[in-house]
């Protein structure tokens, strides 16, 4: 009660929400990755078994996005040999094959993550809610400002927020000029695979993804998938410039169902670095359990603020809109 008596007296322009994907999960929508799967293997039958054949790391459907960037460079070193001479020979053979080995090794990398995209995006636009998900509804303002990860458009049509409030900044389920963005956090993962792989293929390589120059067209073709599938963090803060700079005056942020997780912490830099008194933001942070307490806490000090008396950590069930003022509710 003490929480919500003091939200009371805040002014909606000085606040900013931060919406993670434990928001939508708080109102029952089935916006997880393991719904992924479940939709993927109904429907995309052939990708789904491809991902688990390729993927490296047994997070897979836990931790999908991070998961991309463990992609078993062999599936498409594999692909581009088909093309390549058993022993090139710069003198004897055709300068041709060495263009049509980085043209499958290309080629292979980029048609899986146009798959993944595709049929992503296609998930998302599939994700509802039910009525009953009112049930769960939390007291936000309406006319705060909110920058959301999520994909949906949960906040405008059960909440009542002006889209020109929301920084959709992954994207928007159905929307063809800002569609769902996913990709992992620049993850390299080359060492790893260079100790597991074969020597048929390490030979490829010098190491440190330095190529030998007889096969280098190959293997950097290999290399391209990873930047493709790497979430291009930098250029969606310059394309938002705009609005994150006008978030000077915020003096208050909730961050409601978001793990802080490395690859969107720059997100909540540019968030504090834009203001005008940093060291005064007033920080409320949902967690789900005790181990993510300590966690969101941790990540709050190394990469936020050492100051931890600007930080209060909460639950999302302390900010829900109590049974005896359902008239405040909206069910339209």
């Amino acid at each position: 009660r003490c929480f919500l008596s003091s939200m009371l007296l805040i002014m909606p322009d000085s606040v900013l929400n931060i919406i993670g994907n434990g928001f939508d999960m708080h109102h029952g929508i089935h916006s997880s990755y393991k719904y992924f799967s479940v939709w993927l293997r109904q429907h995309n039958y052939e990708l789904y078994r491809k991902l688990l054949d390729v993927c490296t790391s047994n997070e897979l459907w836990w931790n999908f996005e991070e998961v991309l960037a463990y992609v078993d460079r062999d599936y498409m070193l594999y692909a581009g040999e088909i093309m390549f001479p058993d022993s090139w020979d710069e003198d004897k053979d055709s300068i041709a094959d060495l263009y049509y080995a980085e043209d499958m090794a290309r080629n292979t990398g980029y048609n899986l993550w146009d798959d993944i995209v595709k049929a992503f995006r296609k998930w998302v636009s599939t994700i509802r809610w039910e009525k009953d998900s009112n049930k769960r509804k939390l007291r936000l303002d309406t006319e705060a400002r909110y920058i959301t990860f999520n994909y949906t458009t949960f906040l405008e049509s059960r909440y009542g927020i002006n889209s020109n409030q929301i920084l959709y900044i992954h994207g928007r389920q159905s929307s063809k000029k800002n569609p769902p963005i996913i990709g992992h956090g620049d993850t390299d993962t080359f060492d790893d695979w260079l100790k597991h792989t074969s020597r048929e293929h390490n030979k490829y390589y010098r190491g440190n993804k330095s190529y030998l120059p007889e096969v280098e067209m190959m293997t950097s073709g290999v290399e391209e998938y990873f930047e493709l599938s790497t979430k291009p963090v930098s250029r969606i803060i310059s394309e938002n410039h705009d609005f994150f700079e006008d978030l000077y005056d915020i003096e208050y942020i909730y961050v409601l169902g978001h793990s802080l997780n490395a690859v969107d912490m720059p997100y909540f830099q540019v968030v504090k670095a834009a203001n005008d008194y940093p060291s005064d933001i007033k920080w409320y942070i949902s967690y789900y359990s005790d181990p993510e307490k300590d966690k969101l806490s941790k990540a709050f000090h190394d990469h936020l603020s050492s100051d931890l008396s600007r930080l209060t950590l909460f639950k999302l069930e302390d900010m829900m809109i109590q049974t005896n003022i359902k008239e405040n509710i909206n069910y339209d």
